[in-house]
């Protein structure tokens, strides 16, 4: 080969290879397309690019844009656009031409495939483009007044009744004319104006069943906008909403107890224990409720007090005392106006324990001032009735309390005459007799330890 034919094989390699880098980097853009990727033919022999236009009103077209670059070669390019024919699987004659522009530009295109054929001194090449419009379907059903159809509730389910339709895109083989559905789907969740409202299945049903189960689900108790969102594959978010004025209640309440060692202030305590007579006060949580019902004694107990109670109002606490020791069980009734009814608790019980009674007595206590076992008392629990009478060893009586039909509260025998506080009792051993009754009727009296001696022990210096 002589050294002209080498070199005209290198300067055809040279150009054969940057016209194929080119035309590989080259492409038909588009300045106002929402989404574009390249898609494939069944049979025809190429990857054409394609250009998504979301449609901004539900029900409209877009027309697209697309805009025209030469890959190289010497400015001054003519362009010549037509569209792509389905019926007769071909490209009609060009719709736009430009002669000696650098790019070109064709818009409101309706969806199809375009071709700029594209020509200059040293440039004679072809390009496609595919463009479509993209309008899914989201929609709510609803009443004329954008509400839940009365139908689609009642007191024991809300059913939310949602459509989500992807748009179908549809191109065609360029080779045999087939046409090819264009892959899109829609992902979805409803959600509401409540942030705290929980949805359960919001993400997997479009058709959405919310049955009243609680601890599980619950339709809400106040008035409540639900909407669903949609996005299909090219982005496109779509959304419609509807307003549930509610007929659904929920009964809740909370216990507190006064604390024994600061009186006035009320605790709140899930499962309050205490001696009898034990007070607690139920706040009434409920949502949605007009009328309560308060059973507040369980079913095979009794007590002093009326243990059915209806209020009307939320904003009413109920105060009771149980007498009785035992375990009691409050329960709550909440109706709505729309006469739904919700109870509380349903799954674990609320209990209120009332402790047994207990008496016990100590042998000896030192009132020395220091502190330390300075008073005789006794330990007792839910006592009702109670009286105690302290003799010295030669008969005398030198002490006497007694109290019934109250909360047992005595503070003990400090040592001194009469418990004054003045003359001080001897040391030594003294007698006592005490007489007791439980509010469980458990009576206390007779044989030690309610009958028996303590010895006063009180260092002199």
């Amino acid at each position: 080969m002589s050294s002209a034919e080498v070199f005209i094989s290198r300067i055809f390699f040279i150009c054969f290879f940057a016209l194929n880098v080119s035309l590989s980097e080259a492409q038909i853009t588009s300045p106002t397309a929402n989404f574009s990727d390249t898609l494939n033919y069944p049979v025809f022999p190429a990857a054409d690019k394609y250009f998504v236009f979301h449609s901004t009103v539900p029900g409209s077209q877009v027309q697209g844009t697309l805009l025209a670059t030469p890959p190289y070669g010497t400015p001054g390019f003519d362009f010549s656009w037509s569209q792509y024919d389905t019926s007769i699987n071909a490209f009609d004659p060009p719709f736009f031409t430009e002669l000696g522009v650098a790019t070109s530009t064709v818009d409101n295109l309706a969806a199809g495939c375009y071709q700029v054929h594209i020509t200059a001194v040293d440039l004679d090449t072809v390009f496609r483009a595919w463009v479509f419009s993209n309008d899914p379907n989201v929609e709510v059903e609803k009443d004329q007044d954008g509400k839940i159809k009365p139908y689609k509730f009642t007191c024991d389910y809300l059913i939310l009744n949602g459509i989500a339709d992807a748009d179908t895109i549809i191109y065609f083989d360029l080779a045999n004319g087939n046409s090819v559905n264009l892959p899109n789907g829609m992902t979805f969740e409803w959600t509401s104006d409540d942030p705290d409202y929980e949805i359960f299945g919001s993400d997997r049903y479009l058709d959405l069943i919310i049955y009243n189960s609680p601890p599980s689900s619950r339709p809400p108790t106040s008035d409540t906008r639900f909407t669903l969102t949609a996005v299909d594959s090219f982005g496109l978010s779509r959304a419609d909403d509807v307003l549930y004025e509610t007929v659904h209640v929920k009964a809740e309440f909370s216990v507190f107890v006064e604390d024994e060692e600061d009186p006035g202030v009320w605790t709140e305590q899930e499962n309050p224990t205490g001696e009898a007579p034990l007070e607690v006060r139920l706040i009434n949580l409920s949502e949605n409720g007009i009328e309560f019902h308060w059973t507040l004694v369980d079913s095979a107990k009794t007590g002093d007090e009326e243990s059915e109670i209806i209020t009307e109002s939320m904003e009413d606490s109920v105060e009771y005392t149980y007498y009785t020791p035992g375990r009691y069980y409050p329960t709550l009734l909440a109706y709505s106006e729309a006469g739904c009814v919700d109870s509380f608790p349903l799954v674990t019980r609320i209990e209120i324990q009332v402790e047994p009674s207990e008496l016990k007595a100590p042998n000896v206590f030192t009132p020395n001032g220091d502190g330390v076992n300075d008073i005789f008392l006794v330990q007792a629990k839910s006592l009702k009735a109670f009286r105690i009478t302290i003799f010295s060893r030669s008969g005398r009586k030198v002490y006497e309390y007694e109290q019934t039909d109250e909360k047992f509260e005595w503070e003990g025998w400090d040592g001194t005459i009469q418990g004054k506080g003045e003359n001080f009792a001897n040391p030594g051993v003294y007698y006592y007799v005490i007489e007791a009754l439980g509010w469980d009727a458990e009576r206390y009296r007779g044989h030690p330890p309610y009958k028996g001696f303590v010895y006063l022990y009180r260092e002199v210096e």
